[in-house]
C-alpha cells in the first residue's frame, strides 16, 4: 500500500510538472510568428533515427512546435533556449532526398510525452523517458564529483556498471573512482605548472586530502517532447580549499525510440583565477564511462569475454584502439542477454580533435583530449595544453546508447550527423 501511495504522488508531480511547462509553452507560442518552413536535406547515406536540429536560432526559446512535412507522420520540435529547433527524426533512406516541414507553433503536448526532469532529493535529479528512467544525476557534497547512475539502455537493463555506488554480484569491485559516466583529469596545474597539481582523477580515502568538483548551483532543468536538460555550476577546488577553475555542464537527453538512448555533454571551462594547465596524463578523460562488467573484453578471470571496442579508424579491441586517436569509439557486448553498444562521439571542434581513447577490455572507456606520452607513439612527447587566465575552453561529446554491434547501430553515420549538427550551429 505503501509503494502505491508513493506511485500516486509521483505521477501527480508529473502530472503538475507537465502542466507547467504546457502553459509556459502556450505562453510563449501565443507570441510566436507565422509558420517557419525548414529544410532537411537527407545525404547519400541516409539518415539514422536521432536528433537532429535546425542550427539557425529562429525559433521562439523553450517553445515547442508541431512539423509537417506532406502526408508524413507530424513529428514534435522543441526549441532550446537559444532558438533552435530539435526533433527527433525517423531513420530516413538515401532516397528521401529534401524534405521541407512546416513548423507551427503548438499548444498541446501528450501528458507524459518525452523527457522528463525531476528534482528528487537535495543532490539528485532524475531524468524519465516516457516515465521510465533513464539516467540519475548524482551531485552529493560528499561525493568528490558528480556523476550520472544509473544509466539504462534501450533494451531496459543497466548499461554501466553499480560499483562503487552499489555492490552487485558478478561485477568487478575494482577503481572505486570509476563511477559510471563522470569527468576527471588527474593532473590540473595552477600553482606551479611545471610540477604535478591537483588530482580530480583519484578519491583519497583521506576527505581532508580529496579534491573536489564542488556542485555550487543547479542552474536550469528542462522537460519537453523532444529532449530534457541540466546544467551544473562546478567549482573545481583542491584539498586546501582553493580554486582552480569553474565550469559549467550541460547534459542534454533525447527522448530516444526502441533502439536507441542519447546524452550531449557540454563541458565549459572558465580560468577566471589563473593560468592552467591540463598535464598529459593517461588518468584522465573528461567524459569516462565505466561499462556494464557483462560487456567488458575480459572475463573476471581473465579470459577472452564477448566484448569489442571498435573506432572511427576501423581498429578493433583494446590492443587496436588503445590511446589511439579516433574521432569516436563504440564499446559493444552483452547486456542481460542482449547486444548493446556504448559508442561516444569527441566534436571536431574540442582541443585535442582527434583525442586518444583511454579505453580498457577490463570496462574503462575514457576520451583523453591531452593525453599522449603514455600511449603508443606518444614516447618522448607532451600533449598537456595550457590556458591562459580569462580565457574559457568548450568540449562538447554525444554518448549513444545502441541496440546491436557497431555496423547495426549505424555509429559511423552517427558521428556525421552530430559532426554537422555541431557545425551549423557555430
Amino acid at each position: 500500500m505503501r509503494q502505491k501511495a508513493v506511485n500516486r504522488s509521483r505521477r501527480t508531480r508529473h502530472s503538475v510538472i507537465w502542466a507547467s511547462v504546457l502553459l509556459a509553452t502556450s505562453a510563449a507560442c501565443s507570441q510566436a510568428a507565422e509558420p517557419l518552413e525548414i529544410t532537411l536535406q537527407v545525404g547519400e547515406r541516409g539518415l539514422p533515427a536521432g536528433p537532429v536540429c535546425n542550427a539557425a536560432a529562429r525559433f521562439k526559446p523553450e517553445a515547442v512546435y508541431t512539423l509537417r512535412a506532406g502526408s508524413a507522420a507530424r513529428l514534435l520540435g522543441q526549441a532550446d533556449h537559444e532558438g533552435r529547433l530539435w526533433w527527433w527524426s525517423p531513420e530516413l533512406d538515401p532516397g528521401t532526398g529534401t524534405i521541407v516541414y512546416q513548423a507551427e507553433p503548438t499548444e498541446k503536448v501528450p501528458g507524459g510525452t518525452g523527457v522528463l526532469v525531476e528534482r528528487v532529493g537535495d543532490d539528485t535529479i532524475e531524468v524519465r523517458i516516457e516515465g521510465t528512467l533513464l539516467t540519475v544525476l548524482n551531485f552529493a557534497a560528499s561525493q568528490a564529483k558528480p556523476f550520472l547512475w544509473p544509466v539504462i539502455g534501450p533494451t531496459g537493463d543497466p548499461v554501466t556498471r553499480a560499483f562503487p555506488m552499489k555492490r552487485v554480484e558478478g561485477e568487478r569491485s575494482d577503481h572505486v573512482h570509476h563511477r559510471s559516466i563522470w569527468t576527471g583529469w588527474g593532473d590540473v596545474r595552477t600553482r606551479d605548472l611545471t610540477k604535478p597539481g591537483t588530482n580530480y582523477w583519484h578519491e583519497s580515502r583521506k576527505p581532508e586530502d580529496q579534491d573536489r568538483q564542488v556542485v555550487r548551483k543547479i542552474t536550469r532543468t528542462v522537460s519537453g517532447p523532444v529532449f530534457g536538460q541540466i546544467e551544473a555550476q562546478i567549482d573545481w577546488v583542491g584539498h586546501d580549499g582553493r580554486r582552480d577553475f569553474t565550469e559549467s555542464r550541460v547534459y542534454t537527453f533525447f527522448r530516444g525510440d526502441a533502439d536507441t538512448r542519447v546524452i550531449d555533454v557540454r563541458n565549459t571551462f572558465g580560468f577566471l583565477d589563473s593560468d592552467v594547465v591540463f598535464a598529459d596524463t593517461k588518468e584522465a578523460g573528461i567524459l569516462s564511462i565505466r561499462i556494464a562488467t557483462s560487456m567488458d573484453e575480459i572475463t573476471l578471470d581473465r579470459k577472452p569475454g564477448q566484448g569489442r571496442i571498435a573506432n572511427s579508424e576501423g581498429r578493433m579491441g583494446m590492443a587496436g584502439c588503445w590511446g589511439r586517436p579516433a574521432t569516436w569509439c563504440d564499446f559493444v557486448g552483452p547486456v542481460n542477454g542482449k547486444t548493446v553498444g556504448i559508442a561516444v562521439f569527441d566534436a571536431p571542434g574540442n582541443p585535442g580533435h582527434p583525442p586518444r581513447w583511454h579505453v580498457r577490455d577490463y570496462g574503462l572507456f575514457s576520451v583523453n583530449n591531452f593525453g599522449i606520452k603514455d600511449f603508443p607513439d606518444g614516447k618522448g612527447k607532451d600533449g598537456s595544453h595550457l590556458f591562459k587566465k580569462g580565457h574559457a575552453a568548450r568540449f562538447d561529446y554525444r554518448i549513444v546508447i545502441h541496440k546491436g554491434d557497431t555496423q547495426a547501430g549505424r555509429v559511423a553515420e552517427r558521428f556525421a550527423v552530430y559532426a554537422e549538427t555541431l557545425a551549423k550551429a557555430k
